[in-house]
């Protein structure tokens, strides 16, 4: 569907919600994996081990299975159930079985035993606020009171599909979670259906076509565009940990060269995370990886830099990793998932910004939807104008679940995203979070501003750089390199000056602070959670290395434009 510009308006009819038959709905889906006995799933222990894999007709007997199994200890259409999301047979064969037996299945970040004491008090706390009986999970975990279910070989009767309308839930997914508790979403199974097949018609796949993920099966990114896009088009899908990317990033490169993949999708700070392996890495290292299959490699979480993402591709162009094949994406779980993203084989472009910095272009709306910016005032934005996303009609949800004091839309049926862009060229360019602006002196400054700032210092590690403000105090928290462990004054000074050069804004050095290892919180999707650390950092948990010499500092020099 053709979408114009009014006013950074972008206008487009939404696209009618056809019935779920037997063809196009999730139950379908699930059953036709009985026939696809070549092409299945591949679950890697480590990226350089055989992995486990199941074809797609041996994926669909577990399943069922798994449905006589869990029907047998009471789970029925509707009953809730919590799912710690880990990248496994045993839990995905879960996920599965649960949307047969038409379940609502409320999908968490998995918890790693029970000294997982964060995740297990988030776990009960969902628990606890939905009503939630049963839990997908190998053990019982202290607290929660909920029936444990675990896939398992026994004597039971088959049971039938469940019924299934457009309006059912298919499950609960989660904000990411950066500025306040995640607010439980619900996808419908109509909605799921059309925004699956969506997805596959606007990234050209095909059932030969092989697909690469290391993402977390919890957020929406892993489970919707790695997982279901790929049953839907029931392509090869070879599937790794988290934890395996974030230990061996370059493992996850060369298993999309292996594997030939024709498709992956990853957060915008794995980006940066590769690049620093890659800098580092021996060209033995890389020898023999070729990408030249790889016709999708989508972008998302912002905002992003755009130089730093091309830096990437430019690593890799001689491997045959083209500029065309990366696709820039905006999204949110309210909507499903994708709700901006370049079209296949376009190259991205930048949108420069003035102090320098350019930010790359999410590309047009998908069909469906419509997005407009706005003012403060409420105004419509002109192009090329910074205004706040709002969005409405698509695949947007109706409401947060079971949570009717929160307004979800406004007065005029749009959600107001909170999220900052211009529209330029019909095309969306992100440029952060509403509640990530800084206040100086009049001026409002995004945090992600002083943040590339901070991070272009060689000293300072990719991705490890947060800045909030607390009443006057404008604090930067920042991981140094391991090279850099030994100047960290000279690098106080040189983070100071940095940010003075590109903003205009001279800190105090007694507000520059270096933290240790797991001090820049991040959501599931790779968002800082600035308000928590905001938090933790008030109430003395920040866990800060090399402090500052000069204490008395903060007294004398309160952050003010130079001039």
């Amino acid at each position: 569907m053709q979408v114009t510009i009014k006013k950074a308006c972008l206008e487009g009819a939404p696209a009618p919600g056809p019935e779920i038959e037997d063809g196009p709905g999730l139950r379908a889906m699930i059953k036709s994996l009985a026939h696809e006995r070549e092409r299945g799933l591949y679950l890697y222990e480590a990226f350089d081990q055989v992995p486990e894999h199941l074809t797609y007709a041996a994926l669909h007997e577990r399943v069922r299975a798994c449905m006589a199994a869990y029907a047998a200890a009471g789970v029925a259409q509707g009953t809730r159930v919590l799912l710690p999301f880990e990248t496994s047979i045993e839990v995905i064969v879960s996920f599965l079985a649960l949307i047969g037996l038409g379940a609502l299945t409320f999908s968490i970040k998995a918890v790693h035993g029970e000294s997982d004491e964060e995740a297990t008090r988030y776990a009960a706390a969902i628990a606890r606020r939905h009503g939630l009986t049963h839990v997908v999970r190998r053990q019982a975990f202290a607290g929660t009171g909920l029936q444990v279910l675990w896939p398992s070989a026994g004597p039971h009767e088959p049971v039938p599909f469940a019924p299934e309308r457009p309006e059912d839930l298919a499950f609960v997914q989660f904000s990411s979670g950066s500025t306040s508790f995640p607010k439980g979403i619900p996808v419908t199974r109509g909605a799921l259906t059309r925004h699956l097949s969506l997805l596959n018609r606007h990234d050209g796949r095909r059932p030969e076509d092989v697909y690469v993920s290391w993402l977390p099966l919890y957020h929406d990114l892993g489970l919707i565009l790695g997982f279901l896009t790929s049953l839907q088009a029931r392509n090869d899908l070879h599937l790794a940990s988290p934890t395996q990317f974030i230990t061996d990033p370059l493992g996850w490169l060369r298993m999309l060269a292996q594997r030939r993949a024709t498709h992956t999708a990853t957060a915008y700070f794995a980006i940066s995370h590769c690049l620093n392996h890659l800098d580092r890495a021996e060209p033995e290292e890389l020898a023999g990886l070729e990408f030249g299959t790889l016709r999708c490699f989508l972008v998302g979480s912002d905002p992003t830099d755009f130089d730093r993402m091309m830096a990437f591709q430019s690593r890799l162009a001689p491997q045959g990793f083209r500029r065309a094949a990366l696709q820039p994406a905006y999204g949110m779980a309210e909507a499903v998932l994708v709700v901006t993203s370049t079209a296949t084989q376009d190259e991205p472009w930048a949108h420069p910004l003035p102090d320098g910095r350019r930010l790359v272009s999410t590309g047009r709306l998908l069909p469906g939807f419509e997005l407009r910016l706005t003012r403060p005032d409420g105004t419509l934005c002109d192009e090329g104008e910074l205004g706040q996303i709002e969005l409405r009609s698509g695949t947007l949800a109706q409401g947060y679940f079971e949570a009717p004091d929160i307004e979800f839309c406004n007065d005029e049926g749009w959600f107001e995203t909170g999220d900052l862009a211009y529209v330029v060229r019909d095309e969306v360019i992100i440029a952060g979070r509403m509640g990530d602006r800084i206040k100086v002196n009049g001026q409002s400054l995004f945090a992600s501003d002083f943040e590339f700032a901070v991070e272009s210092l060689p000293a300072i590690r990719i991705g490890s750089a947060a800045v909030f403000q607390i009443e006057y105090r404008i604090i930067v928290l920042a991981r140094l390199t391991r090279e850099a462990a030994g100047a960290a004054e000279a690098t106080r000074a040189a983070v100071r000056d940095a940010i003075a050069r590109r903003l205009g804004v001279k800190l105090p050095l007694a507000d520059i602070h270096f933290v240790a290892a797991g001090q820049i919180r991040k959501t599931s999707s790779g968002k800082l959670r600035r308000r928590d650390m905001a938090q933790a950092f008030l109430e003395g948990r920040t866990r800060i290395i090399h402090p500052c010499r000069e204490r008395e500092e903060r007294r004398e020099c309160v952050p003010e434009p130079s001039v």
